[in-house]
């Protein structure tokens, strides 16, 4: 899709800008045409608003949906009857929040088979509500009745489902476990020859339940999804892959180590494998839900905006109660991104990842944590060597493949991801580019599983710290740490071994820290043809835990030497700087997004960057311009790039380079 949208004409597949007030029950009187004015100075167009689920902001008649009871506080009566007409007149749209992931207790006790039930059969309550199961007839026919009472009352522009699954943890951190209700002791049965439900992360059969609740959760969004497109096509889903709109919420959580680049991750994951599909990403104005009036810092919110919109996601702000009522310092920097999005929705209609290389992510329901850690040493060191990349989802590669979403890809990286089904073998083996596996990634039975592997046997592991530290990587003149865990590889005759492994050796006292021999054991190998390389050990996980500079270059290399060209050349920036390749028809698209801020738990002021550089292999005579600043950039021609001198980087910039330039555009004076 180009900036031209053609036949589509679907209001969600076209740029849109997002506020949900989450609303308090006591919420019900609030103001309607305030809050419209402040959701449009905001720079959004549409408003999203609690609307059914847990409670009822309209007068239902449905004998299992709770009322909201202040709602007497309203003239009408009715909040949602008020909020979509006044939206409407002022050419806004109006999305419905449900939530039908509890129910009052009184629904519950009339109900017993709806509610979720731990192994000791116990239920899952919260102040005043219970929980209940999306294998029950609650999730599974009940709120069909619910949307249809709402889309026979009123024109809303789409829904949004909030919590929607298995509750295995509560709003207060209590793991509860597998849900053990009879609706999924049946169809867990049925599913699975016969076999009992697990206990929780530590049974063996776990992984199965998790990929049960995927089915579950998908089979059910497919319905509904079906259900209202039928009824109102013009009302998208906001849920999960399947739906219409895919969600991401961005967020902080006391406790949680800070993931940087969460956001872009997150939206990365979603467009590599579907670009014409719609991201949006909610972000929220407070801290974590057990401080939700408390404000996250301004400078976090606006990584949350910058990494959203870089990456192709509609921004949505996302605060507690109407505007205005509780302070969020944060609402300025989420409206100065969202008024930029909206003022620059030429550019972000069509725009599309244009990344040659591809870092495939662990499935985060199956996968270990180890997988994780790899999978973000890589994230981090691509981003930070400035080599732009896409992420892609494991359990998606397949879907990719078939899809054709692997063809623009020269490069994809496996990041200890372990034995790989038989699809995804498939797709890996008619893949055109290079394929570069790190750990145990598809090796099964101690066999390379990858047709382009450099003939690959595994005569031993050693894994975890013990069995690894005190041992290097080597190719006779550097010496890299080896952390985590190490196959002992067998290159065939002709593989070409590039890194050799130092086995462990005396590390101390400093007296005996000596007589590391060189073994004949690869570290990095490839295949004859240099389209299959693998990496004997968890270099990820060593660039995570050790952070230096010398494996960065090695993981920067081993891509570069088999990417062939790529859409940046070169930069002169800082590492903290992370940029991002889109394309909008003939235009290219530069993200620069400067993470310097960054600290333990969130980010704050970045340092500013002046004098950058980026060089692109384009034509001469393109026309560069900062779309923050509206000003046309210097630019200088080399034989096989453009040089674009580039503005004060303070949060993100924009650059468009357009290669239709007329009249010098592009050659005036550098702005800042």
């Amino acid at each position: 899709m180009t900036g031209d949208s053609g036949p589509r004409a679907r209001w969600w597949e076209r740029p849109f800008e997002m506020l949900q007030t989450n609303l308090r029950e006591i919420d019900a009187g609030l103001d309607v045409a305030a809050n419209l004015d402040a959701i449009a100075d905001h720079g959004a167009d549409t408003w999203l608003i609690n609307t059914g689920g847990i409670l009822a902001n309209y007068p239902t008649d449905l004998p299992f949906h709770t009322r909201n009871p202040y709602l007497g506080e309203r003239p009408s009566g009715d909040l949602i009857g008020d909020a979509v007409a006044a939206a409407h007149q002022r050419g806004m749209r109006l999305m419905s929040r449900m939530d039908f992931s509890k129910i009052a207790q009184p629904i519950a006790d009339d109900h017993p088979d709806w509610c979720f039930r731990s192994r000791a059969r116990e239920r899952q309550q919260v102040e005043g509500l219970v929980s209940v199961c999306p294998c029950g007839e609650y999730y599974q026919q009940r709120t069909f009745d619910i949307l249809d009472e709402i889309l026979d009352r009123y024109p809303v522009d789409g829904f949004f489902f909030n919590w929607f699954g298995f509750s295995e943890v509560d709003y207060h951190g209590v793991r509860h476990g597998v849900c053990h209700c009879n609706a999924c002791r049946s169809r867990f049965a049925d599913e699975e020859g016969g076999a009992d439900l697990p206990a929780g992360p530590e049974s063996p059969d776990f992984a199965r339940w998790r990929a049960f609740c995927r089915r579950v959760l998908d089979d059910l969004t497919g319905r509904i999804r079906d259900h209202l497109a039928a009824r109102r096509p013009d009302a998208p889903l906001i849920l999960g892959s399947r739906s219409d709109i895919v969600f991401h919420e961005a967020n902080n959580k006391i406790g949680r180590e800070l993931w940087p680049s969460a956001t872009a991750e997150a939206v990365s994951a979603a467009k590599t494998v579907r670009p014409d599909k719609p991201v949006l990403v909610n972000s929220t104005l407070f801290v974590d839900m057990p401080y939700r009036m408390a404000a996250e810092d301004p400078h976090h919110v606006g990584q949350f905006f910058a990494q959203a919109i870089a990456r192709g996601a509609n921004p949505s702000t996302y605060l507690m109660g109407p505007v205005g009522v509780i302070d969020y310092p944060g609402l300025a920097a989420a409206a100065t991104v969202t008024r930029f999005h909206r003022d620059q929705r030429a550019v972000y209609e069509g725009l599309r990842p244009l990344a040659t290389v591809a870092l495939v992510r662990p499935d985060q329901l199956t996968q270990p944590e180890s997988a994780r850690d790899e999978f973000r040493g890589w994230y981090a060191a691509l981003q930070e060597g400035h080599v732009p990349f896409d992420v892609l989802p494991a359990e998606r590669l397949a879907e990719a493949d078939a899809l054709g979403s692997l063809d623009r890809f020269r490069v994809l990286v496996l990041p200890d991801l372990g034995p790989l089904p038989a699809d995804m073998i498939t797709a890996l083996d008619a893949f055109a580019g290079a394929v570069v596996a790190t750990g145990s990634s598809a090796v099964a039975d101690d066999q390379d599983q990858l047709r382009r592997a450099p003939g690959l046997r595994v005569r031993g592991r050693h894994t975890g710290f013990a069995e690894t530290r005190s041992s290097y990587a080597s190719d006779g003149r550097r010496l890299l740490p080896i952390f985590g865990d190490l196959l002992n590889l067998e290159p065939a005759e002709d593989a070409v071994v590039r890194w050799r492994v130092l086995p462990q050796a005396s590390f101390a006292p400093p007296e005996k820290a000596y007589g590391h021999q060189e073994s004949r054991l690869a570290a990095v190998v490839a295949n004859q043809a240099r389209d299959g390389i693998r990496v004997a050990w968890t270099i990820g996980r060593t660039y995570r835990e050790f952070g230096t500079g010398n494996l960065r270059y090695l993981m920067i290399e081993i891509v570069r030497g088999v990417a062939g060209p790529q859409p940046v050349a070169d930069s002169e920036l800082p590492e903290q700087v992370e940029v991002i390749i889109g394309g909008n028809g003939s235009r290219t698209v530069v993200h620069l997004i400067n993470l310097g801020g960054a600290r333990r738990r969130g980010f704050g002021a970045p340092l500013p960057v002046t004098g950058g550089r980026l060089r692109l292999p384009l034509e001469a005579g393109s026309a560069a311009t900062s779309l923050t600043t509206g000003r046309a950039l210097t630019t200088v021609p080399e034989p096989d790039a453009l040089v674009i001198e580039l503005p004060d980087l303070e949060l993100f910039e924009v650059i468009v380079i357009d290669p239709e330039s007329s009249n010098g555009a592009g050659k005036a004076g550098r702005h800042g």
